[in-house]
């Protein structure tokens, strides 16, 4: 050891590994914690001197490890890490990340939603996870990371059975018979967007519908070529309603699709809008396609359809996502209630009066 003459301490450590390195400190006990750490992280495998950046680790990342998730799965991480991640800490080497930087990034996300806090955590925490796994950092900086709370946003409305059946006589009566095809498929089967997209008339047999692939669009017009499902739990067979029946009985078998492009293959990112632009213009109420599902599970609800059967029915991957469903149509139910106990405790005061 000796002293420099900056006034810091100088050590040269002969490390287990049989390297060497030089530690510095400003005082006898800063030099000491420095010479824990570096023999902490030879022992741990960490690369003595690695330069790596958490920009350069984070592409290594996406690739190794995300390179085979579904598209729109690989753009989330992407637009997380180029938008909220990156411009704070990506020239920051990774062996020197810490929590304060963490929790940093996620204060610059608080006023945002829950939903874009916990992407921004969970692409963090996976970030880090793997870099200790690979010997680039010694501890895992995102522990106990929090987000902040924000007020919950109103659930997906549905549609009413009045408003659903107007929707569909109006689709019916539209030349492009693809329109009404699409919303049957997520009205009275409850598909996701691009579930129903994804259908085959090879996929309808015998008054029931397999659910098998999926027609996303991934940042582009084009569709995705893998087709990916969100999940297994998405991978289902489905009842055929008769009022779904008798629209896909109206509806030309033109293609492979159910929905296709005009060319007769899967339909463009630019080719649904404009097939929904046609229901929008004929529909008695503001509707997006996600309100079909959730219309389809108010159905179920009302039906009687127990909580197991719907998940299933559902393609839920948890059946706690399906409850949040049931619990709010429940609340709903409540709320409307109110009103019909008013009004009839009003005309019970009129009698008694």
């Amino acid at each position: 050891m000796k002293k420099r003459a900056d006034g810091r301490y100088q050590r040269k450590l002969l490390l287990p590994s049989g390297r060497t390195r030089t530690v510095y400190g400003r005082t006898l006990a800063e030099l000491k914690r420095a010479e824990d750490l570096a023999r902490d992280e030879d022992r741990a495998g960490l690369k003595v001197g690695d330069t790596t950046t958490v920009a350069q680790w984070a592409a290594l990342w996406l690739q190794t490890y995300k390179g085979d998730l579904r598209p729109n799965t690989v753009r989330m991480y992407q637009s997380t890490l180029a938008l909220h991640i990156l411009p704070q800490i990506g020239t920051l080497q990774v062996r020197d990340l810490r929590p304060l930087h963490c929790q940093a990034i996620l204060r610059s996300v608080a006023d945002q939603s829950e939903s874009l806090q916990s992407k921004v955590r969970l692409t963090l925490r996976q970030l880090c996870k793997a870099a200790r796994l690979n010997g680039l950092m010694l501890r895992d900086p995102t522990e106990g990371l929090t987000i902040t709370p924000q007020p919950k946003p109103e659930k997906m409305p549905c549609l009413s059975q009045a408003d659903a059946a107007s929707l569909v006589q109006a689709v019916r009566q539209l030349p492009d018979k693809r329109a009404a095809a699409f919303v049957g498929l997520c009205l009275y089967c409850g598909l996701r967007r691009e579930e129903a997209l994804g259908i085959q008339w090879g996929d309808i047999k015998d008054s029931r519908l397999t659910v098998t692939r999926a027609v996303t669009h991934a940042g582009g017009n084009q569709p995705d070529r893998s087709m990916r499902l969100k999940s297994d739990a998405a991978r289902r067979v489905l009842p055929i309603p008769a009022p779904l029946a008798e629209i896909l009985a109206e509806t030309p078998r033109t293609a492979l699709w159910v929905v296709p492009a005009m060319s007769g293959g899967p339909i463009t990112s630019s080719a649904f809008r404009s097939l929904w632009r046609k229901v929008q213009a004929v529909a008695p109420v503001a509707v997006h396609p996600h309100m079909l599902r959730h219309t389809y599970a108010t159905t179920l609800y009302h039906a009687g359809v127990d909580l197991r059967t719907a998940q299933k029915l559902l393609g839920h991957a948890s059946i706690t996502m399906t409850a949040d469903v049931y619990t709010h149509i429940g609340e709903a139910d409540t709320t409307g209630a109110v009103a019909q106990i008013d009004q009839y405790l009003a005309g019970a005061q009129a009698e008694g009066g």
